[in-house]
């Protein structure tokens, strides 16, 4: 399916830090992540920064998904490989494969639920759900399952990253998280490296669990959340 996008796309191997143009020659871009994390923020006049999208690896972004003139920056977050293309090649290319054209119909609108519920879990759950939600996000999206119960991810994302995300102050963030691993939900990271002991417990601390679920590639759903 992607020899195709392959041949006709740049393949761009991003360092940490490094930040890609969100267009190409003024034409709508597309960019599909092979591997690694990126984030997407935009930064209004006279507002701080603020974190809008969470990319990992299989997701893709049109830079038409991005407001016009809002200073917007897409930034790896650690080694990260993107194809990317025009969107309107993209497009011929999915019209003569089915197969393409469903993945990017089911990558496009997975993406567009889960800024749904993310526009909902910041404006109406308090600081430890936000957190929880974003932990069980990246957990579904990631995660393996080292032990029975217990699920691990890397977490390329700062602490910064994940306060802009969820509209929090970093030091909430990092009350939140000593809370969670106080209650025995989450083991101390190691060298980027989160381990939630207790997926049920995690999952039962936020309303969005199910709807998470419901939007996660099943084919990667670890078997411990799936169960929860």
């Amino acid at each position: 399916m992607f020899a195709a996008v392959g041949a006709q796309a740049s393949k761009l191997r991003l360092r940490r830090g490094q930040t890609v143009a969100l267009s190409l020659d003024g034409s709508e871009t597309a960019f599909l992540i092979r591997s690694g994390a990126l984030v997407l923020d935009l930064t209004l006049p006279g507002t701080p920064r603020q974190v809008v999208d969470l990319l990992l690896s299989g997701d893709v972004l049109r830079s038409s998904f991005v407001p016009a003139d809002a200073n917007a920056r897409l930034t790896a977050v650690s080694a990260t490989e993107v194809w990317r293309l025009r969107w309107s090649v993209l497009k011929v290319l999915a019209g003569a494969d089915p197969t393409l054209a469903g993945f990017l119909e089911t990558s496009i609108a997975a993406q567009m639920a889960r800024q749904a519920l993310h526009i909902a879990t910041i404006g109406r759950l308090t600081g430890e759900q936000r957190v929880v939600t974003v932990l069980t996000d990246l957990a579904l999206r990631s995660g393996i399952t080292p032990t029975a119960g217990e699920v691990g991810f890397t977490m390329p994302f700062s602490r910064r990253d994940i306060a802009d995300y969820l509209g929090l102050n970093p030091d909430t963030l990092s009350r939140i998280i000593s809370s969670l691993r106080s209650q025995g939900i989450l083991a101390r990271s190691e060298r980027r490296r989160t381990v939630v002991r207790d997926v049920r417990a995690l999952a039962a601390l936020t309303p969005a669990a199910q709807s998470l679920t419901a939007i996660t590639d099943s084919n990667r759903r670890p078997a411990a959340i799936d169960a929860a």
